[in-house]
């Protein structure tokens, strides 16, 4: 159910006394969503004492709630299924992030692996191709400083100029590949570290305080 806001502004109050978790979500990025879902809990909860939708409905929502004490009760605890619901999805969508992170980096390691096994067979081999990534890499890194040199220093016309930062654009990408080629096992062991810690932190966060104070007492 879709209110206008200033008419779900009404319930704010009320909601939040009743379920003071769900502020999170309702000033959230994903608010729309939420105060949909409100709306439609407390609607189900009234039922046919008030409609929300019409003219002085949520004010006459409200009335019912404060002054039905069963009703009061049935609406904090279906906020807080709701509330649980919701968490819910926020965790999965977070984890599917994360998730997807985790699947890059094995990418990438995956491929670093294999290109450095390449060169080591190449070079058990005796092949002249096992210094190819080493001439590679010092002609990519070469001549991004020489372009950057050249860039800065002023030395090239305006319209030089302009594809001289053109060309250093794509120069720093291919000089970060030489990096992550040669420096990838203690970058990858680093970013790896963060998104193991970034997982760690987020799954701190979502459990809630008072479950967190019971598990400590326990």
């Amino acid at each position: 159910m879709l209110l206008e806001p200033d008419m779900f502004a009404a319930l704010i109050p009320l909601v939040l006394s009743l379920a003071p978790q769900l502020a999170g979500m309702i000033f959230g990025s994903k608010g729309a969503d939420a105060t949909a879902k409100v709306a439609t809990v407390v609607q189900t909860v009234v039922g046919t004492a008030a409609d929300l939708s019409a003219p002085g409905g949520v004010a006459a929502a409200v009335a019912h709630i404060q002054a039905n004490a069963q009703a009061s009760s049935d609406l904090a605890a279906k906020l807080a299924d709701l509330h649980l619901q919701m968490q819910k999805q926020q965790d999965e969508a977070a984890e599917a992030l994360r998730q997807d992170a985790l699947d890059e980096l094995k990418t990438r390691l995956a491929d670093t692996g294999s290109a450095r096994a390449m060169a080591t067979e190449l070079a058990k081999a005796h092949s002249g191709l096992a210094y190819g990534s080493v001439v590679v890499s010092v002609v990519i890194v070469a001549a991004f400083g020489a372009t950057t040199y050249a860039v800065l220093a002023g030395h090239l016309s305006a319209t030089d100029a302009q594809f001289g930062s053109v060309l250093v654009g794509t120069l720093a990408a291919m000089a970060t590949q030489v990096a992550n080629y040669w420096l990838g096992s203690s970058q990858s062991s680093s970013a790896k570290n963060v998104l193991l810690a970034n997982a760690q932190n987020n799954l701190a966060s979502s459990v809630p305080g008072n479950l967190m104070k019971a598990a400590n007492k326990s």
